[in-house]
C-alpha cells in the first residue's frame, strides 16, 4: 500500500514541481506540458489496450507504453545530470519494431481513400483517440525540442510520430476485424 505521504506531498501547492532528478521548475514549464501529454498518451493507449480482444495487440501496446516511459523519463532528466546516464534510453531498435508492426498490420487492412469518423468500433474509437492525444503530444515534444534544445529527444519525436501512424492503422483493423 502505498502511504498518502508519498502520494501527497504539498511540494506542488506553490506552482513548481520537480524533474526525475530532483531539479524544481514552474509547472508551466513546457517540460511539464510535454509530460503531461505523454502521461495522458500512455493511459490514452492502455484504454485502447484495455478494449482490444487480440492478445497480440494487447501486448503490443503495453510494450508501447513501456518506450513511452522510457521517452518520458528522458523528457523528465536533464542529460547534463548524472542521472540521464542510468536512464534506459529509448533506442532505434523501438522505432524499428513499432515500423515493423505497423507494416505488418498494414498488409491486414484496407486503408479507406476519405477522412474517417471515428466511432465505428470500440476498440477503433479508442485507438482514433489514443492517435489524436498522440499528436498533440507529439506537438509539445516538438516545442521542447526546439525552444530547450533538447536534440537528444530527437528519436522520441520520431517515435511519438510513427506511433500516432500505428494508432491510425490499427483503428482500421479494429474495425475491419470486430472480433
Amino acid at each position: 500500500m502505498i502511504e498518502f505521504e508519498r502520494i501527497t506531498t504539498r511540494g506542488g501547492d506553490r506552482g513548481e514541481s520537480s524533474l526525475f532528478n530532483g531539479e524544481r521548475r514552474p509547472k508551466s514549464d513546457l517540460l511539464f506540458a510535454a509530460l503531461g501529454d505523454l502521461d495522458e498518451l500512455s493511459s490514452a493507449v492502455g484504454v485502447a489496450r484495455a478494449a482490444a480482444r487480440n492478445a497480440n495487440r494487447k501486448r503490443e501496446l503495453y510494450e508501447m507504453q513501456q518506450v513511452l516511459f522510457k521517452i518520458g523519463a528522458q523528457v523528465a532528466t536533464p542529460e547534463h545530470d548524472p542521472v540521464y546516464k542510468r536512464l534506459t534510453l529509448i533506442e532505434p531498435s523501438d522505432l524499428e519494431l513499432l515500423e515493423e508492426r505497423e507494416q505488418a498490420l498494414m498488409r491486414s487492412v484496407t486503408l479507406p481513400n476519405q477522412f474517417i469518423t471515428p466511432g465505428d468500433t470500440l476498440p477503433g474509437a479508442h485507438c482514433d483517440l489514443a492517435r489524436a492525444v498522440c499528436r498533440r503530444a507529439e506537438r509539445t515534444l516538438v516545442m521542447c525540442i526546439r525552444t530547450h534544445g533538447l536534440t537528444q529527444l530527437a528519436l522520441a519525436q520520431n517515435y511519438i510520430n510513427r506511433l500516432s501512424d500505428y494508432l491510425f492503422v490499427l483503428a482500421r483493423y479494429f474495425e475491419q476485424n470486430p472480433h
